[in-house]
């Protein structure tokens, strides 16, 4: 079977609108890149149900010719503009029936709200109505029951609700493994590595269009844009090629390349039973967020201090006075005062602090906004500090500033295998 033509297509009027920005269409596309296939259109669509009957019908006709693959998220709410599934139904000539597993559930949440809930209840059961016949995937997240329709012979029609967190629990964990069953995946090896600190632009000027000629026939490549650093992607049939092109990457970016950080920490982390604490001031808690955010960190997370206040540095962390005043908040000296203090309070194998200005505010000519310097207390007692200046909004700061501090955790969890 040749692979799938594939559309993703985005309901939502507050999208044609621009009131909203339809981030679910180019979260799939990555991922469905990354997992071997090539997205060949993305469609935007208001809550109209003949212009999404109309475009439906457009690609079930293409269905008799090639295999068709369409995702499509929004609509399958409680409200009057939810069309999604009044349209597949008359695509296909078909009924609705109600999926009693959501049922019950949606019953469970409104019945112990009280009874003006209750009252409602009738016109939020069509969130668990699906077409008869299909395959149906269960939200685990919410209540919108998702599911999958034939177009034609090995083609399909997915179905998914618009919130993104309910789309993408659906989309990796019960979708996927249909797709993996149904469709081939084009003959590709992949490789990903990831690039810290260096912009996407950069990268492909000084890598990409430096080697295209060399390294990169027949080669299917790809950059993901993360706060804190990129993801490069490489996709060929031959392993060797890119066996060569990661060895270079290697030798080019030496300081700044890892693989994927979040999984090597925490496996590393638990292997080596090593245990990890820290101390935020700027990023407010992220980093001790995304330490946890994977089932098992308690064996390795003991704990952090948020200090955001210089009070807070001297109380917790036991930071000087005269650090402070003579250094300020955001400096070599504070970020190393403050690992050192959170060794002292918990023994932590690993020690990490972040001070720095998130902005929009605080920041001077001398220390501007995006400055940033991290502390890392290793297992031998040492303490590195790093200072960066990151680009962005105050979120944007902060994520990177969370993102790196884990890198350089990873950085030093690799040179202990070495």
């Amino acid at each position: 079977m040749e692979a799938p033509y594939i559309v993703i297509i985005s309901t939502g009027s507050e999208i044609t609108a621009g009131r909203s920005v339809d981030t679910n269409s180019g979260w799939m596309a990555n991922q469905l890149f990354e997992l071997g296939w090539k997205v060949k259109k993305i469609i935007g669509l208001p809550d109209d149900p003949d212009l999404i009957l109309s475009e439906l019908q457009t690609l079930k006709q293409l269905a008799e010719t090639k295999p068709v693959l369409v995702l499509m998220t929004g609509g399958l709410g409680p409200t009057e503009d939810d069309y999604t599934l009044e349209t597949v139904l008359k695509l296909n000539g078909k009924k609705s029936y109600s999926v009693e597993k959501a049922k019950i559930r949606l019953v469970s949440v409104y019945e112990s709200r009280g009874k003006q809930y209750s009252d409602i209840l009738p016109t939020a059961l069509r969130q668990t109505h699906v077409p008869e016949d299909c395959k149906t995937l269960d939200n685990t997240v919410g209540i919108a029951v998702g599911f999958v329709e034939p177009l034609g012979s090995n083609s399909y029609l997915v179905c998914m609700p618009g919130v993104p967190t309910e789309m993408k629990e659906m989309f990796r964990r019960r979708l996927v493994p249909e797709l993996k069953r149904i469709y081939p995946r084009e003959n590709l090896v992949q490789r990903t590595k990831w690039l810290w600190n260096i912009g996407e632009s950069l990268y492909q000027k000084d890598f990409v269009e430096t080697h295209r000629e060399e390294l990169f026939q027949n080669v299917e490549w790809g950059v993901t844009a993360n706060r804190g650093y990129i993801k490069c992607i490489f996709q060929a049939t031959d392993v060797k090629q890119l066996d060569t092109i990661i060895q270079r990457l290697e030798t080019q970016y030496p300081k700044i390349i890892s693989d994927d950080v979040f999984d090597f920490v925490h496996e590393h982390l638990l292997s080596e039973k090593l245990t990890v604490a820290v101390g935020e001031s700027c990023t407010g808690g992220l980093l001790g967020k995304k330490l946890t955010d994977t089932a098992g960190s308690s064996s390795y997370f003991l704990g952090g201090f948020l200090t955001y206040s210089n009070k807070m540095k001297e109380s917790l962390l036991g930071v000087s006075s005269d650090t402070l005043q003579q250094f300020g908040a955001v400096s070599k000296e504070t970020a190393e005062a403050m690992a050192k203090g959170i060794f002292e309070k918990t023994k932590a194998d690993y020690c990490l602090s972040i001070t720095g200005i998130a902005g929009p505010d605080g920041g001077t000519e001398q220390k501007p906004v995006g400055t940033v310097w991290i502390g890392l207390k290793t297992p031998d007692g040492s303490i590195q500090t790093h200072s960066y200046l990151f680009p962005g909004n105050r979120e944007g700061i902060r994520e990177n500033a969370s993102n790196t501090a884990l890198f350089l955790l990873n950085q030093s969890l690799k040179q202990r295998n070495v």
